[in-house]
């Protein structure tokens, strides 16, 4: 169980792996448009036919995965043959950008023929929690508020070395978020957490109402695989990369890892975890940001 655990989660790690260093060379370089071009054509709008990420892994029912504009300027869908792509309750999946409807059409392109494997797809996880809303909106930036009494950022060590690597990742993203949200962080040793003001709460909860249903999925997801609001919120607005959020992510893990040593079978499925989901979430709102057809605030 162990050992095909460690295999999924590599492979996990390894498609978002290649798909971030595609999507930053395109994204950074101005990289030909030929990035996942082979997945789309023009077909014409397909009807209401169409399938949602399936619950189970059924052989792949599709030769290919392609994107096409959406009708009245709704941006893109993804279609598998000439079918559109569906969200588990259903909704098309209309995507604000090209290049982030054709990621998602990778995802589905490179499904083997003998199973579809959901694991392997975490930005059509992203774009279906965002488009479904499973969790009410509401009620995702309560609980995000409440993960800021104990976040990971904010509560450290007792005096030492532990403490002091804390104070160095940490202490540049808190001073990030205190300048976002406008009031001071409390930051301490305390067992149960630190007890947040409610002039910061209220400053947070501004900063997360302003954010759209697709940044806002972002950074649950990327606060739930770093431990940490902050580090979450870093990540997606582009205040920490991947390799940042990573190391504010296992700081402590790491340095256990270095007095100990890497526990084969155990924390190296728990790097490559945490990397493909970090990865997923940074790539996500990244692509969500290029050539847009929504804001990134309501």
């Amino acid at each position: 169980m162990t050992c095909h655990l460690g295999i999924r989660m590599s492979l996990l790690s390894c498609n978002i792996g290649r798909l971030a260093a595609a999507v930053a060379a395109h994204l950074d370089t101005c990289a030909p448009r030929a990035l996942c071009a082979h997945l789309h054509t023009s077909a014409p709008e397909a009807d209401a036919a169409g399938e949602g990420i399936p619950t189970k892994s059924p052989a792949r029912f599709y030769k290919t995965a392609h994107v096409a504009p959406a009708g009245n300027d709704q941006g893109y869908q993804v279609l598998l043959d000439q079918r559109v792509l569906k969200t588990p309750a259903g909704k098309p999946l209309l995507l604000p950008s090209r290049i982030l409807a054709l990621a998602v059409a990778a995802e589905w392109e490179q499904q083997e023929a003998k199973a579809i494997r959901p694991f392997t797809m975490p930005l059509m996880t992203l774009a279906a929690t965002a488009l479904d809303e499973p969790k009410p909106r509401a009620a995702v930036i309560s609980t995000l508020l409440q993960y800021l009494h104990t976040d990971s950022a904010c509560c450290r060590d007792e005096p030492g070395p532990l403490a002091d690597r804390q104070a160095q990742v940490f202490d540049p993203v808190i001073r990030w978020a205190e300048e976002q949200w406008g009031a001071q962080l409390q930051v301490g040793t305390g067992l149960m957490g630190m007890q947040q003001s409610p002039h910061l709460l209220a400053g947070a909860r501004a900063y997360l109402t302003k954010l759209d249903h697709w940044h806002l999925a972002a950074v649950d997801a990327a606060a739930a695989a770093a431990r940490s609001v902050i580090v979450g919120m870093a990540l997606v607005q582009g205040r920490l990369g991947v390799a940042g959020a990573l190391e504010a992510a296992r700081v402590e893990e790491d340095f256990q890892i270095d007095r100990w040593g890497l526990v084969e079978g155990g924390h190296d499925i728990d790097i490559a975890d945490a990397s493909a989901r970090v990865s997923a979430a940074a790539v996500f709102s990244r692509l969500v940001r290029q050539n847009s057809h929504t804001a990134q605030t309501q």
